[in-house]
């Protein structure tokens, strides 16, 4: 039977299950996150990723609201692999393989020497779980079909990562590795213990999008001997879409 539309971008009528369509073998190809942390005296920090090419740059973000400056940190991440390999028995396996680089230029307190200290960690990691559709559900001013949501749960997750600091004096023309090391991990989690929740944007041919978002803060309040102390949290928010390609 043909299979109607739920995601926004989905084809509006498609004679492949939704579940047909989802699983496959699948490459990210495209990545945008952002999130905002504000904080009540009015400081506040941002994160941004971007993924192009191969390449995801992340951008953080520090403004102090006192001195009216932002101190930013930039570094960049080499997508080695990413891919999802999804099966209509409910089960998938996720690679994830990547290089990051990160730079922080500073002054030594001795010498007055200009430093750059450059940081290059290499990471793999497979986890295994399972999937499952969401069914029709009204949250807030929001309604999501059946099947328009996914829920990823993982079970295993194993990898290995190893990092390299080197450290090059600018002034005297020098540089030095001051830190080395590897180290590598398995995990078991109990079903539903770690499982993000998906939008899925985009369900169509050879393509697909996830997307997601995160939203809270609260405000609390006690009494204690007749006076009455209201505490507002911080606000923190994030959106992450997340495009795949069918390999």
């Amino acid at each position: 039977m043909p299979s109607c539309k739920k995601g926004e971008n989905d084809p509006a009528l498609s004679f492949s299950s939704r579940k047909a369509r989802f699983a496959g073998s699948w490459e990210m190809t495209g990545y945008e996150y952002n999130d905002r942390n504000q904080e009540t005296d009015g400081d506040y920090q941002t994160t941004t990723q971007t993924l192009s090419g191969n390449t995801i740059t992340s951008v953080y973000a520090d403004y102090d609201a006192g001195s009216g400056t932002t101190t930013s940190t930039n570094s960049t991440i080499t997508v080695d692999k990413a891919e999802y390999t999804i099966e209509k028995d409910g089960t998938f396996t996720m690679e994830y393989n990547t290089t990051s680089v990160s730079t922080n230029d500073y002054t030594d307190f001795w010498s007055g020497d200009e430093h750059t200290e450059t940081t290059t960690s290499v990471s793999t990691m497979t986890v295994t779980g399972n999937w499952s559709f969401i069914g029709a559900v009204k949250e807030g001013d929001v309604t999501y079909k059946n099947k328009e949501r996914v829920i990823m749960n993982w079970l295993t997750s194993m990898g290995t990562s190893s990092s390299s600091t080197t450290d090059m004096n600018n002034t005297q023309g020098t540089s030095t590795t001051t830190d080395n090391g590897t180290s590598s991990y398995t995990d078991n989690y109990y079903s539903g213990e770690v499982s993000m929740t998906y939008a899925l944007d985009k369900l169509k041919g050879k393509e697909m999008v996830w997307k997601a978002m995160e939203s809270n803060s609260g405000t609390s309040s006690w009494t204690l001997g007749g006076t009455t102390t209201t505490s507002t949290d911080d606000t923190y928010t994030s959106d992450e879409t997340i495009t795949f390609t069918a390999k």
